[in-house]
């Protein structure tokens, strides 16, 4: 019995994942160092026999859905995505979901954003904030929170012994295996569980190279569900799942110091060497006229040497400085500095200006030499809402929850009420991740959903402090779908979170009117 049950468990995990191979996209990565990288998964389902190295990833943050190293992108970028409800291989007609996730969310973050390597911190977080629910071979695994994160960055006390330090930590809340409760560590460690023929990893750490290496990278998981062939040693699981990861990687010296800046050519002098842009110097003067010498101590000017009180020769200049001698500054040829120099007016030498390199991202302007970084926005920030109060950060990824109120008491998502009544309905909006807060002034789109699915948009919900929502119905409607969305961008389309509300409304006889 027991054999046969964790045999259609096996073919149930093969075929429902196989369905989904020809969806999933591919994707490589360019690296240019040194650089870091970053990635971010609320849960993700592996079948190496049926999907290859391909995964079935619907949240992912700054990555491709695949097993390999082209799964991270070429540099890591501040993002956010999220859903308020997925389901993993789900619509197959062979049973329940795979996976259930309720509050999936993936986030990385990069600061600041344009800089030397040295000088950022990158950030990766994933997981899911509500209930969620494994179905894998037999076995039922639920949990009301995972959380992966993994942080690097350059420590030391001086730019010269700054080192690459990357961390991270997992959480898993209220586990439970087929109903039994599971302890987990408090230290973090990672344990492991084998039941029958699944296998599940907590607090799983993957590491690769060290601070001395090219390349280091640090992988965190809070939960890992094999589905194994047999309880051998070493064998190849069927299927995997993981939920909550969170991978921080460097590429090169991330924290080597700035470099010098190149030496002054040859026949040229710095006239400060810790000046940004260097400027180099060089004097150019030519042949005396009859009666004058060159004199070294005024930088190679033409010195006419004359009886006291006698006037200088027209041109020149009696220098007190210099007992009274005629000085006279001669440059040959005329208005001609050597290749790749200009003349300085004020004092008519030959300069030769070299600029450092502009950071990545940034380029120079030739007219002020100045490191320029050109930021394209559209008409319009598109914000919609700000997190904790009216001036606090934009909004990028919401989770919203709606019901129906009677009185004060929450009377869930679906109503009846009779003809002529005023139904109120309430909820709050709140950011997506481990640690949600309120979003303040957010707009909530609204669509009254009639038979036969006839749709009105209606307007004018937002969210007040502490991100709570009212919409009071008017008392002339009948029974239809009320829709609420939240999207973070106004310009766009894209919802990240969506509740729809089941309004009933009878007539003083008791008839359902639509």
């Amino acid at each position: 019995m027991r054999s046969h049950a964790m045999s259609r468990g096996r073919l149930l995990a093969v075929c429902v994942l196989g369905a989904l191979a020809s969806v999933v996209p591919s994707a490589s990565a360019d690296t240019t160092l040194p650089v870091w990288t970053c990635r971010a998964s609320a849960a993700y389902v592996e079948v190496p026999g049926v999907l290859g190295e391909t995964r079935v990833e619907p949240i992912l943050a700054n990555g491709f859905p695949r097993r390999d190293p082209n799964a991270d992108t070429s540099q890591c970028v501040t993002t956010q995505t999220g859903v308020q409800n997925v389901n993993l291989l789900p619509g197959t007609g062979l049973g329940a979901p795979l996976v259930r996730l309720n509050g999936a969310f993936a986030t990385t973050q990069i600061t600041p954003e344009l800089a030397a390597a040295r000088d950022q911190q990158v950030f990766a977080n994933g997981g899911v904030t509500n209930p969620l629910e494994i179905t894998l071979g037999g076995i039922v695994i639920t949990a009301d929170l995972v959380n992966a994160e993994a942080r690097a960055s350059c420590v030391g006390a001086t730019p010269a012994t700054r080192t690459p330090q990357l961390t991270s930590t997992s959480e898993i809340i209220n586990l439970r295996i087929n109903g039994a409760p599971i302890a987990i560590p408090q230290d973090a460690s990672p344990i492991l569980l084998d039941l029958l023929l699944v296998r599940v990893t907590f607090n799983q750490i993957v590491s690769a190279g060290t601070a001395a290496s090219a390349d280091q990278s640090l992988t965190r998981r809070a939960a890992v569900v094999e589905l194994l062939p047999t309880l051998a040693p070493g064998a190849a699981p069927l299927a995997t799942v993981v939920l909550g990861e969170a991978k921080v990687d460097r590429h090169g010296a991330v924290c080597a110091p700035l470099a010098p800046p190149p030496p002054c050519p040859a026949g040229f002098i710095a006239q400060d060497p810790n000046a940004n842009p260097l400027v180099c110097l060089r004097t150019v003067t030519g042949p005396c006229p009859a009666n004058s010498t060159p004199d070294p101590a005024a930088g190679g000017a033409c010195v006419i040497i004359r009886e006291v009180n006698a006037p200088c020769p027209a041109g020149s200049v009696a220098d007190p400085a210099r007992g009274n001698a005629c000085i006279l500054v001669v440059q040959s040829p005329p208005a001609n500095c050597p290749s790749s120099t200009t003349r300085d007016p004020a004092t008519k030498n030959c300069v030769l200006i070299r600029d450092r390199p502009c950071p990545k991202g940034s380029t120079p302007d030739p007219a002020t030499r100045v490191c320029v970084v050109v930021i394209a926005r559209t008409t319009g920030s598109g914000e919609n809402g700000r997190i904790g109060s009216s001036n606090g950060p934009v909004a990028t990824c919401g989770r919203l929850e709606m019901h129906f109120v009677r009185g004060r008491r929450n009377v869930g998502r679906s109503f009846t009420s009779r003809f002529g009544n005023r139904t109120v309905t309430r909820g709050r909006l709140v950011t997506c991740g481990a640690n949600p807060r309120p979003i303040v002034g957010a707009r909530v789109d609204v669509v009254h959903v009639l038979p036969g699915d006839k749709r009105r948009r209606k307007t004018g919900l937002r969210s007040r402090a502490n991100g709570r929502l009212t919409l009071i119905l008017p008392i002339d409607l009948r029974s239809r779908g009320i829709d609420y969305a939240y999207r973070p961008d106004l310009r766009s389309t894209r919802v990240t979170s969506r509740v729809t509300l089941r309004l009933t409304v009878r007539s003083s006889r008791g008839r359902i009117l639509r």
